[in-house]
């Protein structure tokens, strides 16, 4: 039984690496990497952005990890944990970062997508799409995950207890400060995933969702009232995997560090 379960541990270990290096962040200004999205207006281009306690900038790049360029926002970075985009040309920067489950209120800002092309002239004007409170302290949760679906955020909570994740909407119309902090709605779960959640992508089709942690990806399909089914399901060895970004149909991941991986399709969808 021992010498079986050593073949086996060794055949584990001598698979395949599903990640594919890419290229790495070497920019000096882009510290430990929280979110990544592909835009919808500008081909071939993506949008990242660090974690609490750095710079409230967002970094145009190419999927290599070459930066085009950097664009300071107009307000702080607290826990920025994920970023997202829409159709109608806005970025969304989830500030749903709450360790410890310490902060009561959290909010999604919304900026206009810039054109990289062009230079930077002064900070980015934000909005703030949403915000929201819990109902009470042991309601809270921390969210590295987030996604726009029309006219409501998406968040997924971040979860260390081995049990299945959550996924909860908020809603960014009415103008959040015209009603005050939403509550966070729960609206499902995410079928399998155990694993805590860093970071989030739906793809631009509102079909596919993918959703990643240090040790795992998964794939799933989204119907059209939003009811999730698990496709695929991608594990790799630990790293600090911060965030996923869909391109077409391979999965680009960033860790912490700024290295930047590639899921190809075919990986995932054979």
């Amino acid at each position: 039984m021992t010498t079986l379960i050593v073949m086996l541990v060794a055949l584990a270990s001598s698979a395949p690496d599903p990640l594919q290096p890419l290229g790495r962040l070497l920019d000096p200004s882009i510290r430990e990497t929280s979110g990544i999205v592909m835009s919808r207006k500008h081909p071939g281009v993506f949008w990242i952005h660090s974690d609490s306690g750095n710079p409230p900038m967002i970094h145009a790049i190419h999927r290599d990890g070459k930066v085009l360029r950097s664009y300071r926002v107009a307000v702080p970075n607290i826990d920025w944990e994920d970023i997202a985009t829409d159709d109608a040309g806005h970025l969304y920067l989830g500030e749903t970062g709450n360790n410890g489950h310490l902060l009561p209120l959290r909010a999604v800002y919304r900026v206009d997508e810039p054109d990289p092309r062009l230079p930077a002239r002064g900070d980015l004007p934000v909005k703030i799409a949403s915000y929201y409170r819990f109902a009470s302290k042991a309601e809270r949760f921390d969210a590295e995950s987030l996604f726009v679906v029309g006219r409501e955020a998406y968040l997924i909570e971040k979860r260390h207890d081995g049990r299945v994740a959550g996924l909860f909407t908020i809603p960014l119309d009415p103008p959040a400060l015209l009603t005050g902090p939403a509550i966070p709605k729960r609206v499902t779960e995410l079928p399998d995933f155990v694993e805590p959640a860093t970071g989030a992508d739906l793809s631009a089709d509102g079909k596919r969702l993918a959703v990643v942690s240090n040790r795992e990806a998964l794939i799933y399909d989204r119907n059209a009232d939003g009811r999730l089914t698990l496709l695929a399901k991608v594990r790799y060895k630990k790293r600090d995997i911060e965030a996923i970004a869909w391109d077409g149909l391979d999965l680009i991941l960033a860790t912490e560090a700024g290295e930047l991986f590639l899921i190809a399709a075919k990986t995932w969808a054979e």
